[in-house]
């Protein structure tokens, strides 16, 4: 069995939370207070050589944000997991900071318990968040009522004749002759067509259209 301690960093501006937070993993069986940091800066120039297992990241630095900053170390420190905590849950703030290699985003509200099992659940290769946050990554990641369809529901009825004869391998003239109209207005049919349903060819549009 490992019995390693958790090596957890802190970068957080407010010496109040910085303290509350180290006292936490001082005092917390398999946990240890690695380093501790005021500034993005100073966690940068402190730590590479030796990474620790999480770093726990405020975001509103002074100075480089801690946004920024996980973007940098995480470059260096491969192995790092880095939790945001931070009283944002902003849409931006939190797609930022996971598209710069955050691997948790949790609020300055939870409670010792949950950021002792936010460290833990990161340590064992999990993503823990927030209640809030995980209900906005999930609304942001879930495809719209429309897109989840074949998208031929956001067609005119004209511009699905002309879809369901796309789909049966139908030249552009023979669609106009099947349905009287001419090759000129068949192309603009076309051209919604694509534009309402994201597609760029005619493969993509009958595939869309089976549900491919």
């Amino acid at each position: 069995m490992n019995t390693t301690p958790i090596k957890v960093s802190i970068v957080e501006d407010d010496s109040s939370i910085r303290e509350t937070l180290r006292s936490l993993f001082i005092f917390e069986e398999g946990m240890e207070a690695f380093t501790i940091h005021s500034t993005a800066e100073d966690a940068l120039m402190r730590l590479g050589e030796t990474c620790p297992d999480v770093v726990i990241m405020d975001i509103n630095l002074p100075g480089q944000s801690g946004i920024d900053c996980v973007r940098q170390m995480s470059q260096r420190c491969r192995s790092t997991q880095f939790l945001m905590y931070t009283v944002h849950d902003d849409d931006h703030r939190v797609f930022e900071a996971l598209k710069a290699g955050a691997n948790g985003y949790i609020l300055k509200s939870s409670t010792p318990d949950q950021i002792l099992d936010a460290v833990r659940e990161l340590s064992t290769g999990g993503s823990p968040m927030s209640a809030h946050v995980a209900r906005r990554v999930v609304t942001h990641i879930r495809p719209a009522k429309q897109e989840l369809s074949n998208g031929s529901e956001l067609l005119s009825a004209r511009e699905n004749e002309v879809l369901a004869l796309l789909a049966e391998g139908l030249l552009y003239k023979e669609i106009g002759e099947r349905l009287g109209i001419t090759v000129g207005t068949i192309k603009q049919h076309i051209h919604r067509i694509y534009d309402k349903m994201h597609v760029q060819n005619r493969t993509e549009a009958v595939n869309r259209y089976f549900g491919r």
